[in-house]
């Protein structure tokens, strides 16, 4: 059992987790709403999920309202920082995981020291932050861009262009669905 966390408090966690997964997704159902005149499915389930993440730092600490509230910026958060990514930024993340887990993360480790009870915790969430972004980004980073001098992560245009299936596997992972022209095929 880790220190400070009681098994009683397992309620708490589940309420708090559950809650400001279920706000965040439908504050990104509303933002989208809003911004693209319609809700984005894709959005709303990486809303979902960056209310699990944001709410991880504080489940246990956080009250339900907090929790709430948590998943709420989390969830409009998301969907802003999805579309800065992709559109001014060209970074390419298909499946929105640098916003839901590293900009929600960040988002919820400040919001557990925000709302927490004690001074000396959001000092404390601040040092994490500072931490993650300053040491373990870089060396995470720098380790990854030695690695792909040896491993190229990237695939080539024309695997882009047919998708994985076909370029690295030879099979159409969809075979009842025509999705590429002859001359793929072919090959």
């Amino acid at each position: 059992m880790r220190a400070g966390v009681h098994p009683e408090q397992s309620i708490l966690i589940v309420v708090n987790t559950t809650f400001a997964a279920a706000a965040a997704a439908l504050a990104a159902a509303a933002t989208t709403r809003v911004r693209f005149r319609r809700p984005d499915a894709s959005l709303v389930g990486n809303g979902w999920m960056a209310g699990l993440v944001a709410s991880s730092a504080g489940c246990s600490s956080l009250k339900p309202a907090t929790a709430i509230l948590t998943g709420i910026v989390a969830g409009v958060l998301v969907v802003l920082s999805v579309e800065w990514f992709e559109l001014h930024l060209k970074v390419d993340d298909p499946c929105g995981s640098v916003s839901v887990h590293a900009v929600c993360g960040i988002w919820g480790l400040v919001a557990a020291g925000i709302f927490a009870e004690s001074a000396g915790q959001f000092t404390a969430q601040i040092v994490a932050i500072a931490t993650l972004v300053g040491f373990i980004f870089p060396l995470a980073y720098g380790l990854n861009y030695l690695l792909n001098l040896f491993l190229v992560y990237r695939v080539s245009a024309d695997g882009e262009r047919q998708g994985l299936d076909l370029h690295e596997l030879g099979a159409d992972a969809y075979p009842e669905f025509v999705v590429h022209a002859d001359e793929f095929l072919q090959r």
